[in-house]
């Protein structure tokens, strides 16, 4: 993994971190339903963003990786 795609990585936590505290604090608002709401609203912002993120990822893998996986016979 190059470091253009460790920082991608690392923002993309960061990301799915800022989903996870928005989706507690909108479930807290309502505790009779916090489960549901929760759930809702994280897994409706985080399939999206492991869909990109995937795409983002691929598209900065370098060609040096390619490189040194390939073996010579």
């Amino acid at each position: 993994m190059n470091i253009k795609q460790k920082i991608a990585v690392a923002v993309i936590n960061i990301l799915i971190l800022a989903e996870l505290c928005i989706s507690m604090y909108f479930g807290a608002k309502n505790p009779d339903n916090l489960t549901s709401v929760f759930f809702k609203l994280f897994f409706g912002m985080l399939i999206p963003t492991l869909i990109i993120s995937r795409f983002i990822v691929k598209r900065l893998k370098s060609d040096e990786s390619e490189k040194n996986i390939q073996v010579e016979p």
